[in-house]
């Protein structure tokens, strides 16, 4: 029996879920993983947003002369970018952008896990279908070996007919075989995802979503369009690493030594530099075509669930084809009997 697939039940799957409770489907350690890494695309938000700002250096020193004469000199001392060209504020929105879409890839992972548990659910339960769909099929080829063995006793059929319908039984006698290690193979794979029993895991209601507001709410364009947006900033701030740049820079300190009068000293001014460097061109066009591709991802991200919606929409009405015709030939047994 054909198995339905997890593009099927991601498509169809109402995507207004928040997908918290869910979670909750999943095994403990999945839960934790996924917690563990929220945790860490905060602290890289931070790190991100911030690593423009230069660290403070302390310093310390001992030292004596010739004369044996000591002298000791601790001090502190900066230089900070004070202006990069519209770097600073692009680097904090990079380091906003670059989380939402690191949290968006966990969201997108947690979401493919919690369909494999719906997917692996609903296999099972076809796989009970079909085992009672062929425990019913060998009851009718009994039957139908039993009228064979009769003809044949008769001289009615020969030998030939009567191993068509032993070969057949034996076929669906295999075919149950299967269809239980489908069902054990189906189980194993959800326990790969999932601590709870089966009966405890309740599928939600499907829903076919318009191809306008599928579209719309498709992570994996979210997360080709943040992604797109991230390049575009990254692009930015490596360009702002070639272009001058106005710093602050300052030191204060205090010096114990025989020799001077005065303990306490400090200076500060400023500085602006301009970087020189013979790679700066294709630096840059390397994150420029970074930031090309990303744009030609989005809109092939696009194409390609366009072309996935209307798959699965055939893939739907195939199905209810086939619930159609079953109906029918319902019916028509129902009459017959």
């Amino acid at each position: 029996m054909k198995k339905i697939s997890s593009l099927l039940v991601l498509s169809i799957l109402p995507l207004s879920l928040a997908f918290s409770s869910e979670l909750e489907i999943l095994t403990p350690t999945k839960q934790e993983i996924s917690k563990l890494k929220k945790e860490q695309t905060k602290q890289k938000k931070q790190v991100n947003k911030y690593n423009w700002l230069s660290d403070i250096s302390i310093n310390a020193s001992s030292s004596k002369d010739n004369e044996n004469k000591r002298s000791d000199d601790y001090s502190l001392s900066f230089s900070q970018d004070i202006f990069r060209f519209g770097a600073i504020p692009s680097q904090m929105t990079y380091a906003k952008l670059l989380k939402q879409y690191e949290d968006l890839n966990i969201d997108i992972a947690n979401k493919q896990d919690i369909i494999k548990v719906y997917t692996s659910l609903i296999n099972i339960k076809l796989n009970e279908i079909a085992l009672k769909q062929n425990i019913l099929n060998l009851k009718n080829t009994q039957i139908d070996l039993e009228h064979k063995k009769s003809e044949y006793k008769e001289g009615q059929i020969g030998i030939n007919d009567l191993n068509e319908v032993i070969m057949s039984k034996n076929s669906l006698m295999q075919t149950q075989q299967d269809l239980k290690l489908e069902k054990q193979k189906n189980k194993n794979s959800l326990k790969q995802y999932t601590n709870k029993n089966i009966l405890d895991i309740n599928l939600p209601s499907f829903n076919l979503l318009s191809k306008k507001e599928f579209l719309q709410k498709a992570s994996a364009i979210k997360k080709e369009d943040l992604n797109t947006k991230v390049n575009k900033l990254a692009l930015k701030i490596k360009k702002s690493d070639y272009l001058p740049k106005l710093s602050a820079n300052g030191k204060f300190g205090y010096k114990d030594a025989n020799t001077i009068e005065e303990d306490d000293y400090y200076s500060y001014g400023l500085s602006f530099t301009m970087p020189l460097s013979y790679t700066s061109k294709n630096d840059i066009e390397q994150n420029r075509l970074e930031y090309l591709i990303s744009k030609q991802n989005l809109q092939k991200q696009k194409n390609d669930l366009e072309i996935t919606y209307d798959e699965v929409l055939l893939i739907l009405k195939n199905y209810e084809e086939k619930i159609k015709l079953a109906l029918e030939d319902i019916k028509l047994y129902e009459e017959l009997i």
